[in-house]
């Protein structure tokens, strides 16, 4: 692998190098020596660069295969001007002898073409071995590399100077260190806590001023790991503060059966809490979250909602809210909700959701239980409404009992002459079943209404609903000598809703204003039922009444449960009807007339195809 590819640290730290600055590689093998020297030379011809590398005697053909063999394209470096590889003799002794100024000018003529070239800046690198050597005015070379700090500095070029520890005697070593700001030393850069600067290092009363530079990075030292001591000393209350704060979420969402989740979306990996893992039925010790794992839970009749809901929030870009059940291994039933957002790149493409997961299932079987209980209550007070009817009921039933027996002894009598009429006695017998039917009809309007059966919404005519209520309670509202009136809107739309619950809805409505006009004695008794559309969505259902109106104080507790203003009343009529009415996804109100009595309504939305759908528990929906 080449070292391009290589995620190294020290890669890492050489790339935050540059222009001006001036180091060292202390190594040890060639492997050490090469580990740095190539990376830096990549790194500057990555950037755009001049490089030169200036090679011992000997060197360059090594130097050249393991560029190469790196994967830089040394021909083509080269024949750009991009690298150049030059012998000693071509750069430090190009005149015979070693002089630090001569270098100097060299390094800023050097950059200076590079940057007329259209480079945008210069590095060097040069093998030091030869020094050992000797040679004229090499007594000088710890000199220049003193000097050369400063000169880099001032000059748009980088200088990576390399020594063989194993071959250079210690005190020269010693001397290495002190004059660069940076030392490379195995695999680690360093910033250079002994660098000397020049005029010290090259000044008189060098032990005093080395005593001065000592004591102050003793200072500095300790100054530095005070500040490391309340770094790490706040950097484990920050540490014990999210530890903490971990644990309150984990208890959070363990208390309140909620876990939080992300999904990357690109790359199809998963993140559950463990409250998550809970909720799924999975150990977060063994098992691995993903999508298919997650839709294996989901319920059979509610996967394909899940997954239509998913792709569509992916499609959309959208927030994604889901209510669905999930079956657990042993076969039990959970019901969850999840809210989710989606994360964006600038781009527009979705990164990740990231959302939460709330189990809910004891919330849906108390709402259950409140169903079956408000149901139960329903169906008591629709007991207690029939047991109010008795007489009328009695006399819807004793009305064509009687006339059948009327006709019955009719038909015994035409039958008994001598010359039985036939003719007379069928109709009188055709007469006798139509009262026969028609107390079959009150008495199945009856058993309706008493019978207790769950409800069941399905397309309904709401005229024909309210038709149903006037035949049985038209009798009653006569015998308390009110006029009862119709006027329902031809060929409405139907309506979404259980019959029997809207029955008992209008049943109330209807005896609640005939009772409102009980006292009446000044003007008459009119009770009107009304219906129509309100709007392009809803029919509106409204029964009015010329009583004596509402208390405005009481406008807004007619509907409180056993609120009542009727003596001996339960006050349960009016909450229960509006509790059907919500259920139903309509809204039931009262309003006082401008001239006498009051009007109670409500509406309820058209049956369709989609309010049908939405009125299945476990329906998906997102926003």
């Amino acid at each position: 692998m080449s070292l391009s590819a290589q995620a190294t640290p020290l890669i890492a730290a050489l790339e935050q190098l540059g222009a001006h600055d001036h180091f060292c590689s202390i190594y040890e093998s060639p492997q050490e020596h090469y580990a740095v020297a190539i990376p830096f030379i990549r790194i500057g011809l990555d950037r755009g660069e001049k490089c030169i590398y200036i090679a011992d005697d000997g060197t360059v053909g090594d130097v050249r295969q393991a560029m190469q063999s790196e994967g830089i394209d040394v021909d083509r470096a080269i024949s750009s001007r991009a690298l150049v590889l030059a012998t000693k003799d071509q750069a430090y002794l190009e005149h015979g002898s070693f002089h630090p100024d001569w270098m100097f000018n060299f390094w800023k003529e050097a950059t200076q073409l590079a940057m007329s070239e259209g480079f945008s800046a210069l590095r060097a690198t040069g093998e030091t071995e030869w020094v050992l050597r000797g040679g004229r005015g090499l007594e000088r070379w710890m000199e220049y590399e003193s000097r050369l700090t400063h000169t880099l500095s001032e000059s748009n070029c980088s200088a990576l100077c390399q020594y063989n520890r194993r071959l250079f005697p210690p005190e020269l070593i010693l001397d290495v260190i002190r004059t660069h700001p940076t030392v490379v030393y195995g695999s680690t850069v360093c910033r250079n806590q002994y660098y000397v600067p020049a005029d010290e290092f090259l000044g008189a009363n060098q032990t005093a001023r080395e005593v001065e530079r000592l004591l102050t990075n003793i200072r500095e030292r300790e100054r530095v790991e005070d500040a490391l001591r309340v770094q790490l000393t706040e950097r484990r209350r920050a540490e014990e503060e999210l530890r903490r704060s971990e644990a309150y979420l984990a208890e959070g969402q363990r208390i309140s059966h909620t876990g939080s989740w992300g999904w990357n979306v690109a790359t199809g990996e998963l993140f559950w809490s463990q409250e998550h893992f809970r909720i799924f039925g999975f150990d977060p010790e063994t098992a691995k979250p993903s999508y298919p794992m997650f839709l294996e839970r989901i319920h059979p009749q509610d996967r394909s909602f899940v997954e239509q809901s998913v792709d569509r929030a992916v499609r959309e870009r959208s927030d994604l809210e889901m209510n669905y059940r999930i079956v657990l291994k042993e076969g039990s039933i959970k019901y969850l909700q999840s809210l989710s957002h989606p994360v964006i790149r600038r781009s527009g493409d979705v990164v990740e959701f990231v959302g939460t997961v709330m189990d809910v299932t004891e919330r849906k079987q108390a709402e259950e239980a409140l169903h079956k209980a408000q149901a139960e209550l329903a169906h008591v007070t629709r007991v207690m409404t029939m047991g109010e009817l008795v007489a009328s009921i009695a006399h819807e039933v004793n009305q064509p009992l009687g006339a059948i027996v009327t006709n019955g002894h009719a038909c015994v009598r035409l039958l008994s002459r001598d010359v039985p009429d036939i003719d007379k006695s069928l109709e009188v017998i055709g007469r006798m079943i139509g009262d026969g039917m028609r107390a079959s009809e009150v008495i199945k309007r009856i058993r309706d209404l008493l019978h207790k059966t769950p409800v069941e919404k399905a397309p309904l005519n709401i005229n024909e609903t309210i038709q149903e209520v006037i035949a049985l309670v038209g009798s009653d509202v006569l015998r308390s000598k009110v006029e009862l009136k119709a006027e329902l809107e031809a060929d409405l739309p139907p309506v979404l809703g259980d019959r029997i619950q809207l029955q008992q809805v209008i049943l109330n409505l209807i005896l609640n204003g005939k009772e409102a006009m009980s006292g009446v004695q000044s003007h008459p008794r009119e009770l009107q039922v009304k219906s129509g559309k309100s709007g392009s969505d809803e029919v509106v259902v409204a029964v009015r009444d010329s009583g004596n109106g509402l208390d405005r104080k009481n406008v807004d507790r007619i509907f409180d449960p056993f609120f009542t203003t009727k003596p001996g009343g339960m006050g349960l009529g009016l909450s229960i009807s509006r509790t059907i009415i919500a259920a139903h996804g309509g809204t039931l109100w009262a309003t006082q007339n401008e001239d006498k009595g009051a009007t109670i309504q409500f509406t309820l939305p058209l049956g369709s195809e989609s309010a049908h759908e939405e009125s299945r528990p476990d329906c998906i929906r997102d926003r």
